[in-house]
């Protein structure tokens, strides 16, 4: 058996089990959706997990991003307000803050009626299942995360992930938006040779691959960050641990880390913090 044989086998028996979870786990279970401002999904059960220590990220804690906060914050509000809102991509560069954006949501709005629930990939051909729950709760407003999502050539999940976010015959709840992290601008491969291919007509292959990221009406991109933006994360990081090393010495050595480290970003500032701060005896979380 080949690897490209050997990929489909396991592709459909995975999705095998999962189907065969909706079906032998029984009911959803519900939960008390008022107490905590965020859950995860578990597919399995078909239950929501409150988070009992959800993350306290502030949105001013991120440097470097200020146009993509703002849209995103921005869409987010008129969400809670009941306007119209457009599910959410972002992608771009890893450790550039694209995830940490959409965890600062639960501090951003904080005592108001949104819900963050996350789901993990491998529960999200479940999330049909999840829509009674949300549109029983039309006051509420939740948004679906899925972090670090991506497919590979040989997936073909993305493809039910299309209809499962526009519903298909199922009216999708006003209350329900969709936000997605991942290091893929279309969330799929595309390659030169998708177009030099013997198909009559090559660009459909194309169009097939990029139309799950069109599903997401808000795509915003993430870069590396500038040698001074980088610094003012360290700054800011540095403060906040504690550290009371002489600046220039430890933004010399910020900078040293970021070489060895093979970039500039918001991640990379965070560890190099922890790092200073294990040396110097400073707090152990910038």
């Amino acid at each position: 058996m080949n690897l490209d044989t050997n990929s489909a086998l396991q592709n459909v028996l995975s999705k095998l089990d999962r189907l065969l979870d909706r079906y032998v786990d029984g009911d959803i279970k519900e939960t008390d959706l008022t107490a905590h401002p965020a859950f995860q999904w578990d597919g399995r059960r078909k239950s929501l997990r409150p988070i009992a220590r959800p993350v306290q990220i502030e949105p001013g804690d991120l440097l470097g991003i200020e146009s993509q906060k703002q849209l995103v914050l921005g869409n987010t509000a008129r969400f809670l307000k009941g306007g119209r809102a457009n599910n959410v991509l972002l992608w771009g560069e890893r450790g550039t803050g694209k995830s940490s954006l959409i965890k600062s949501l639960i501090a951003a709005f904080g005592g108001t009626d949104l819900r963050m629930v996350q789901v993990l990939k491998h529960d999200i051909l479940t999330v049909q299942d999840l829509y009674d729950i949300v549109a029983s709760r039309p006051a509420l407003r939740f948004i679906l995360f899925i972090d670090d999502l991506s497919f590979e050539e040989s997936q073909t999940d993305y493809k039910e992930l299309k209809t499962i976010m526009d519903g298909g015959l199922e009216q999708i709840p006003a209350n329900l938006l969709f936000y997605a992290t991942s290091n893929r601008k279309h969330l799929i491969p595309t390659r030169f040779s998708d177009q030099d291919s013997d198909e009559l007509r090559p660009g459909d292959t194309v169009e097939e691959k990029v139309s799950l990221a069109d599903r997401f009406g808000l795509r915003l991109g993430f870069y590396h960050i500038d040698e001074e933006r980088y610094l003012e994360i360290v700054d800011l990081y540095a403060k906040r641990a504690g550290i009371k090393s002489d600046r220039t010495a430890l933004q010399r050595e910020a900078i040293r880390w970021a070489l060895q480290a093979g970039g500039r970003n918001g991640r990379i500032a965070e560890q190099f913090i922890r790092s200073a701060a294990g040396e110097t005896g400073g707090e152990q979380n910038p």
